[in-house]
């Protein structure tokens, strides 16, 4: 077994509160390599340990036992925890990288805070210095700034577990108004990733406090999301997780937040799916809507096609809606909550910028050492402050954006640089609704934690949020509304909400997961759960649910609805008959519950019941294809096959389904059109990609309406060699 195994060991037995266990297990890594860290420490704990078991045995009572044996259980998961990250700092590349960048940092509280604080007193101190002087200090000031920065991120987040004091330090350094803000953000950022990799109750103490204690709300919403994905679901040894979370939970603006949270964190595993549906969807019109080209000497406009605005005067302004309307979708999937940007940035993250750790949580400012290159071929414009201020996209897009900026800007058309020092410039990319508001900083900040693990070169070594991907205890996927620290807490007032939202984007795994972690009295509760039973295809257990509401409301028309929908999914076509003819009486010109009710009557063999409503509907609604196909079904169970076979070459004319090709063929098949009931049957096939073994299935599930024509099992074994 090897060291990190021994370790993983280690922490899953003190999980278990096994702590004579986890001692024989660290005392054999520590035979073998008496020089690892935490040697004097796990010594102490055995002894102390030892004597706990000593004193037990010789009958002694002893009242502070319990807290006794879980002070050392702590004591020793700190050891452990302190043996995995030296472990990783040697063995594992993420972390040599960090160890080497920050190489052996002075990482006392006075010296951190006094470099930071010095900073701010430098930067202000530069207004009484005047032209190149100023701009050379400036310079020299924030790249040693960048240096010492990018040092303690990767000094922090690899750092051992903390102290009380380390707590108290970094919570005071991070709520102090003589720190700059991006400082703030990334150091929360550099405890989330620590806190998030490796348990450790005081960071996430200390990125709880700063949620709730900060009033500059970027850094409360870094520390938010930080703690979040910190929770260790099992480490009940540390109570302090639990407490805190049942305490932040009792305040209903922080369970709003969460729920807000939750929402997001869908919607950035989406990143991919909704780029896809851009690619396919929108960018296609767009670049042909676009009068722009990129061609060997860079962006170039088109040259305008008089011939075409000859034929046809009103060609531009079509382009031009049609161009908008594709913008107007995508700032409407913007507004909702999806990530748009991911597909057109995430090929821009191959600058050397972003070899750097740091770098993906920077917030975005002008002094940044990387973009002075940039910054000097902009030279007046003021692009750069108006895609800091205006810009709606996530900081890493807002980098890569400038990065790129920089090796194009003397490849742009004259008329383009004109616009660059306005909001123009930026277009529909411009943010106008003022200051970002806590929602939207919220998912900038998704977006690059997002970009991160899912395109930073070592991201693999890191436990990965937005997938499960099976490391050690953490829950390894961004649902927490299931974790069981959440469970019973202030978080279940709005779970249900929670539970619509899945709903409604049909989420049904996650909606079915969600539903077991919590009880309601609502209504809603009990449809939904009859619901997502339906749509995890178990309608025989929805039936329940849906009794349960309608006992309270007997009229309810959404359980009414879903019983009857589990019922035809059940084939109990008598319970379906009988609740569509309930929702008749509520409703009786409704279409659905009338060729709903049509087709349960059907599968029961009383078509002679039905055919009046659906002459009606087929009159009432001529151009609708659903009614025309139980009608067709109704013919020919009725044996009027010649009114059924001209309903089936309507459809088989207009926009057919597979199944209108395998009726159509039992029609033909009844009328002794033997050929052509194949040819029909074999572009079922064709269409629904089935075999002849699954096209032999069918006409066993359908043997009722083939017994009807004396079609005998040796006339479909026949069939099925026409077909081949």
């Amino acid at each position: 077994m090897n060291v990190e195994d021994i370790l993983s060991k280690a922490v899953n037995l003190l999980m278990d509160k096994w702590l004579g266990k986890a001692i024989e297990v660290l005392r054999q890594l520590y035979i073998q390599h008496p020089s690892l860290i935490g040697h004097r420490e796990f010594d102490s704990i055995r002894t102390d340990y030892q004597l706990m078991v000593d004193y037990m045995g010789k009958g002694y009572p002893d009242r502070q036992r319990e807290s006794l044996y879980r002070a050392l259980l702590q004591r020793l998961y700190r050891v452990t925890a302190n043996l995995e990250i030296s472990w990783r700092c040697k063995n594992t590349g993420a972390y040599i990288d960090a160890f080497r960048t920050s190489d052996h940092l002075n990482m006392s509280h006075d010296f951190i805070r006094t470099v930071l604080e010095t900073f701010v007193s430098e930067v202000a101190m530069l207004s009484l210095r005047s032209g190149a002087e100023r701009e050379r200090r400036k310079n020299e000031l924030y790249d040693r700034h960048h240096q010492f920065v990018d040092r303690l991120f990767n000094a922090l987040w690899t750092s051992c577990q903390w102290t009380d004091e380390d707590s108290a330090f970094y919570t005071d350094l991070l709520l102090s108004p003589t720190i700059v803000s991006s400082d703030q953000q990334i150091i929360v950022s550099a405890i989330s990733m620590g806190s998030m990799n490796l348990f450790d109750v005081n960071k996430f103490k200390t990125l709880v406090s700063v949620y709730r204690r900060s009033t500059d709300e970027s850094v409360r919403q870094r520390a938010l999301v930080g703690w979040v994905l910190s929770v260790f679901e099992g480490m009940d040894i540390f109570p302090e997780q639990e407490s805190l979370v049942r305490e932040l939970c009792q305040d209903p603006a922080v369970t709003h937040e969460l729920l807000t949270l939750q929402i997001q964190f869908f919607y950035s595993q989406d990143a991919e799916k909704d780029n896809d549906k851009i690619q396919r969807d929108i960018m296609p019109d767009l670049m042909r809507s676009s009068n722009l080209a990129i061609g060997r000497l860079g962006i170039i406009e088109k040259e305008d096609d008089t011939v075409e605005h000859v034929l046809h005067q009103d060609a531009e302004e079509k382009r031009m809606e049609q161009m908008e309307e594709k913008v107007r979708r995508m700032m409407e999937m913007q507004k909702q909550g999806s990530d748009i940007y991911f597909g057109g940035f995430r090929q821009m993250k191959r600058f050397p910028f972003f070899r750097d750790m740091v770098n993906w949580f920077t917030p975005f400012y002008l002094e940044h050492p990387a973009l002075r290159t940039t910054t000097q071929r902009l030279g007046d414009s003021q692009f750069l402050q108006i895609l800091m201020d205006k810009g709606n996209f996530c900081d890493s897009d807002k980098y890569s954006f400038a990065l790129a900026l920089e090796h194009v800007i003397n490849q742009l058309p004259a008329n383009m640089k004109e616009v660059m020092g306005s909001e123009a410039a930026l277009g529909s990319l411009a943010s106008t609704d003022g200051p970002q508001d806590a929602v939207a900083i919220r998912r900038t900040y998704l977006q690059d934690l997002y970009r991160f693990f899912r395109l930073y070169r070592t991201a693999d070594d890191f436990i990965n949020p937005f997938v499960d991907n099976g490391k050690g205890n953490f829950m390894g996927d961004t649902f927490f509304f299931t974790y069981k620290t959440f469970m019973g807490t202030g978080l279940d007032e709005v779970k249900l909400r929670m539970a619509l939202h899945l709903y409604r984007h049909h989420r049904f795994t996650q909606l079915a997961e969600l539903l077991t972690t919590f009880q309601s009295d609502d209504l809603r509760y009990a449809i939904l759960l009859g619901y997502t039973n339906i749509n995890i295809g178990r309608p025989e257990a929805a039936y329940q649910f849906f009794d349960k509401a309608l006992q309270h409301e007997s009229d309810n028309l959404w359980a009414l609805k879903g019983k009857a929908r589990a019922a035809l999914a059940c084939e109990d076509y008598s319970t379906a008959e009988d609740v569509y003819a309930h929702l008749l009486k509520l409703d009786p010109a409704h279409k659905n519950y009338t060729l709903n009710r049509c087709v349960a009557l059907l599968k029961l063999d009383r078509a002679n019941e039905i055919r009046d409503d659906l002459f009606r509907l087929d009159y009432q609604y001529p151009d609708d294809e659903n009614v025309k196909r139980v009608l067709a079904w109704t013919m020919l169970s009725d044996n009027c096959l010649e009114k059924a076979s001209k309903i089936y070459d309507r459809l088989l004319a207009a926009t057919p389904t597979c199944e209108d090709y395998l009726n159509a063929g039992y029609c033909q098949w009844a009328q002794g059109n033997t050929r052509r009931a194949a040819e029909l049957f074999r572009e079922w096939m064709t269409r629904s990609k089935n075999s002849r073994d699954q096209l032999l299935e069918e006409f066993r599930n359908d043997a009722g309406i083939l017994n009807r024509y004396n079609i005998s099992e040796t006339d479909c074994f026949l069939m099925l060699s026409l077909v081949e």
